[in-house]
């Protein structure tokens, strides 16, 4: 298994996990009042009756996994692709190990460690000449860029996220680019990470950028007359890396007869 997708799965749990505890208001995970309330409620009985007041209507619950109905579309783009990535790995997202105080210290820092030596005298003598000063010229990119293999796990989750994306266009394709983008957009993919692409033969086309915390997802879905055709490739994962300018490798090689 990729170190990156361990690492992005990590970051996944602890990220929605905090989410899902601040969407949750003031119910505890039954769904009844916290402690606070309960409380409250104590406190209400020991005051004279009065006229009832009307039912307040309870607080709904997120979803179970905390941010599909998030207001932000990055939220909901995070709990899509931990469900994805999910269930494409054996054991689901692990919990992040948890360090007794001493152990999250340096061992420089942890009790009964000698003190550091003071260093000696670090200053500069003022006649020293200063040294010469060549910058790194900054690594520029320009022009299209080859695809990339894929991981078993990104393949896993391409076909996944393109089995959803079909079945959601079934029997109706999309009518032109901007009718692609905002289908698109209605499940989750958040127009961020939706390129728009030239049509193909008269089709609107878009890539999907699912490249997160080191894959190197892509997805390119074509319009059709009964709905879509979805493709997984890998992009490069830099950031200065345009999902449009990778370069697909042929699907069937050309006879060379």
């Amino acid at each position: 298994m990729r170190t990156p997708n361990r690492l992005a799965k990590i970051v996944l749990a602890a990220a929605l996990g905090s989410m899902a505890l601040t969407a949750c208001g003031t119910a505890d995970a039954t769904g009844k009042p916290g402690a606070k309330a309960s409380a409250v409620a104590v406190g209400a009985s020991a005051q004279p009756k009065q006229k009832p007041a009307a039912t307040p209507t309870p607080t709904r619950s997120l979803p179970s996994d905390g941010l599909a109905a998030h207001p932000d579309p990055e939220m909901r783009f995070l709990a899509l692709f931990s469900r994805v990535l999910d269930g494409c790995v054996p054991g689901g997202l692990p919990q992040p190990p948890s360090l007794d105080p001493e152990d999250s210290l340096p061992p420089q820092n942890r009790p009964g460690q000698p003190m550091p030596e003071e260093p000696g005298d670090l200053s500069v003598p003022s006649d020293a000449p200063e040294p010469p000063y060549s910058p790194e010229p900054a690594a520029t990119r320009s022009g299209p860029v080859d695809e990339v293999p894929l991981t078993a796990v990104d393949k896993c989750a391409g076909d996944a996220h393109a089995q959803r994306i079909r079945a959601a266009f079934d029997g109706a394709g999309p009518a032109d680019q901007m009718d692609l983008r905002k289908e698109l957009a209605a499940l989750d993919y958040p127009p961020t990470r939706i390129h728009p692409m030239p049509d193909h033969g008269g089709s609107p086309r878009a890539r999907i950028d699912l490249r997160f915390m080191g894959n190197n997802l892509v997805l390119e879905v074509t319009g059709t007359g009964r709905g879509v055709l979805v493709e997984a490739f890998g992009g490069p994962e830099t950031e200065d890396v345009d999902v449009t300018e990778v370069k697909r490798k042929p699907a069937v090689d050309a006879p060379t007869a």
